[in-house]
């Protein structure tokens, strides 16, 4: 028993749902007019199966800028909860695409529906011809998740218990060593918590790489992310993050450093390998409601060759658009670190405020620390932080800080930066 997601080729078991429906049809009247077709236009769809056969019914439809909730059960199987699981599954599915509103609309006589409805927090927005609509918001947090980095060097037990001391968000990050017990403590850390990159880090070190031309590298790095997608699904997180892949195969040693340089890059190779590695993370968790996020690389002038090529992919705005569209995928979206974005631009001399402009409809997490603009070294910032004036743009994203070695007290300092009227701390 559980999810699967469908599309027009699954006719078929759509067909079998809707047959086996019953009364809840009179009330379910989205297919009365519509075919299997019209599956194509909707954000996702789902079916919740016991053994092989579909027994509840979910959508999110986009229409006209409005993202519409549906949902059905089969009569034989009310009272059972499949309802409460389909909910969640499109509250999550929603979250992991980055929707931040959702709409419904219901019988104005349906009060079981109702309750279920409001239950999960949709709130009622107005009535027409015997119709109640309901609405549902499902924007972030106005809260600064805590990076793993800002508690660098201490032990994952300590660090979770500082935190949850503090009351703050973690995203699990790079940089922590390989522990035996990292999943287990990822999955019962008591606060809000998020998975990134090279989370968990394997006994066995290697480079994350989704572009390399190693079949080894690159097999090992799909891997890593099925696992962090599934990971990140058992906890409640709404995506799992994975930095852009590169042209080269960097050893463990060279990261945050000089890169050696290689005598030929053939970028279109390294590119599509990339590409068809999202989709195979994409299509290996399809049953997933959980998002996918690939982040900005950072180019340092060390690293950018003489004759000016560029060794790294996503540096720049029109690679990481590229990407979405070579994609086309709803649940993959972008992950800005802004430090990047600094750093980059003043190599290869664009304007970042432009460029994080042109990102930020496609951006669903941010990563905050400063530099100065020559290496990407996790600085804090003040109140001259070159982001603070895109704040008010982003309030759809999560939004992490991910500077080094950093108390809590400064940590809330940045974060009353970022959200000087914010919600308050949630664990």
């Amino acid at each position: 028993m559980g999810q699967r997601r469908i599309g027009p080729d699954d006719a078929r078991l759509l067909q079998a749902f809707l047959d086996g429906a019953g009364d809840a049809l009179r009330s379910f009247r989205y297919f009365a007019k519509r075919t299997p077709e019209v599956l194509h236009q909707h954000a996702c769809t789902w079916l919740w199966m016991e053994g092989e056969e579909p027994v509840a019914y979910g959508h999110l439809d986009r229409e006209d800028g409005v993202v519409w909730l549906g949902i059905a059960v089969q009569e034989r199987h009310w009272g059972r909860g499949f309802g409460a699981h389909m909910m969640r599954l499109l509250l999550d599915s929603a979250r992991g695409m980055g929707i931040t509103a959702l709409k419904l609309a219901v019988d104005a006589d349906n009060h079981t529906a109702i309750r279920l409805y409001e239950r999960y927090g949709l709130v009622q927005a107005g009535t027409g011809e015997g119709i109640l609509f309901l609405t549902c918001d499902l924007t972030p947090k106005r809260e600064a998740v805590m990076s793993s980095l800002a508690f660098a060097g201490m032990a994952p037990e300590a660090m979770i218990a500082e935190a949850d001391r503090e009351f703050m968000a973690l995203e699990f990050s790079s940089g922590m060593p390989f522990h035996p017990d990292m999943t287990e403590l990822f999955r019962t850390a008591p606060m809000r918590r998020f998975a990134h990159n090279y989370f968990p880090a394997p006994a066995d070190p290697f480079v994350l790489n989704l572009g390399s031309a190693d079949d080894g590298i690159r097999d090992r790095s799909i891997a890593h992310c099925v696992q962090g997608m599934e990971l990140s699904h058992a906890v409640g997180a709404p995506f799992f993050s994975v930095h852009a892949g590169f042209c080269v195969d960097p050893r463990p040693s060279e990261l945050g450093r000089r890169l050696e340089q290689v005598a030929r890059i053939d970028r279109a190779l390294h590119w599509a390998r990339f590409t068809e590695a999202v989709r195979q993370v994409l299509a290996r968790t399809r049953d997933l409601p959980t998002g996918l996020l690939i982040e900005n690389n950072v180019l340092a002038p060390v690293n950018r060759y003489a004759d000016g090529t560029n060794p790294l992919l996503c540096v720049d705005q029109e690679e990481q658009l590229r990407l979405l569209a070579d994609v086309r995928d709803a649940r993959l979206g972008l992950l800005l670190d802004t430090a990047h974005l600094k750093v980059s631009a003043r190599t290869l001399g664009f304007d970042p405020v432009a460029a994080a402009t042109a990102l930020l409809p496609a951006v669903r997490c941010v990563h905050h620390s400063d530099n100065g603009g020559e290496v990407d070294d996790n600085q804090g910032f003040g109140a001259d932080y070159w982001f603070l004036p895109l704040m008010d743009r982003s309030g759809h994203a999560v939004h992490v800080l991910e500077t080094r070695k950093t108390p809590p007290s400064e940590l809330r300092r940045m974060e009353r930066l970022l959200f000087p009227e914010r919600d308050r701390p949630s664990r």
